[in-house]
């Protein structure tokens, strides 16, 4: 009982202080990570398009392209759990409508506890109607001076319904999870809708959250393209389910060629505010076969005029 108490104390610290929603039953990982997605409050199933897409949506790792990136949090103190932190790590490659995904993420909340992911990521992209994806998870937790472990599995399906709006679902750890005996991972479903609006400049995105079959909360978030290669963000967090509470979180983002970097702040009053940074790289133009140049012309002679 001593144990499960531990367990439920540290992982809470960690789902509520680093991600916008941490529900009873769940592990951390399920709440995603990474600063364009939180920049937007997390509203990101419907649009899961960058290095931490897996954590949101697996369909959407076949619409990035070759990738590698991730994202790091070194969050505040929360009562006497201090250094709670996360990050992850991904890399993977796309080819004709497959996508293919290895990830990493870890977790630490002090000397107590630190729990480990480690992630495969396979989608298809099927012409006219969307795509699919399948997260297989293997999970490691120790607490204290004992450590379980177990498998998992995510689902998504992202539907474009126009050029610009997408419907995103996923259901995480299908079936449940069990990593303690006595502790099964609930799974949790989310269904989200993203759209682009003024040639792409402004993003709308939100998501619905479910716990089991019950109402869980709700997210809402915007992009806005300042200039060229300048994004900034701000979303809306809902994480009850009777709506009784709120925050805001904001962000911003740097493209510089291929590579993404992000930035968001998350003005969560309870356990307190945190920073999380993130980058994407696209590999692309690396794979991409080389442009054939055309021979050159020799330069045309002047017909010889005639001797008299």
């Amino acid at each position: 009982m001593k144990r499960i108490m531990l367990a439920a104390l540290l992982v809470g610290a960690i789902a509520v202080a680093a991600f916008p929603q941490g529900y009873e039953g769940t592990i951390v990982f399920q709440g995603g990570h990474g600063a364009k997605a939180l920049g937007m409050g997390g509203a990101f199933c419907a649009l899961a398009d960058d290095a931490t897409g897996a954590l949101w949506n697996p369909a959407g790792l076949t619409f990035v392209g070759p990738w590698i990136g991730g994202a790091t949090s070194n969050r505040f103190s929360t009562g006497d759990f201090e250094g709670v932190g996360y990050q992850y790590v991904s890399g993977g490659f796309t080819y004709e409508g497959y996508a293919i995904g290895l990830g990493w993420a870890n977790a630490t909340a002090g000397q107590y506890y630190s729990a480990s992911m480690y992630l495969g990521t396979v989608g298809i992209e099927i012409g006219g109607f969307g795509s699919v994806g399948v997260n297989v998870k293997y999970y490691s937790e120790t607490i204290e001076d004992e450590s379980a472990s177990g498998f998992g599995f995510d689902i998504g399906l992202l539907f474009p319904i126009t050029d610009q709006f997408t419907i995103g679902i996923v259901a995480k750890d299908v079936g449940g999870t069990t990593i303690w005996e006595d502790q099964t991972v609930t799974p949790m479903y989310t269904v989200g809708a993203g759209g682009k609006f003024l040639d792409g400049a402004l993003t709308v995105a939100c998501d619905v959250d479910l716990s089991g079959m019950s109402f869980a909360g709700a997210k809402a978030g915007l992009e806005f393209v300042l200039i060229e290669n300048l994004a900034v963000r701000a979303g809306v967090v809902f994480p009850d389910a009777d709506f009784s509470s709120y925050y805001f979180t904001v962000g911003a983002g740097l493209g510089v060629g291929d590579l993404s970097i992000d930035a968001a702040y998350v003005l969560q009053p309870e356990p307190g505010e945190s920073l999380v940074l993130s980058a994407t790289f696209l590999l692309g133009n690396l794979f991409a076969p080389a442009e054939e140049q055309a021979p050159e012309q020799a330069p045309e002679q002047a017909p010889e005029q005639p001797t008299e």
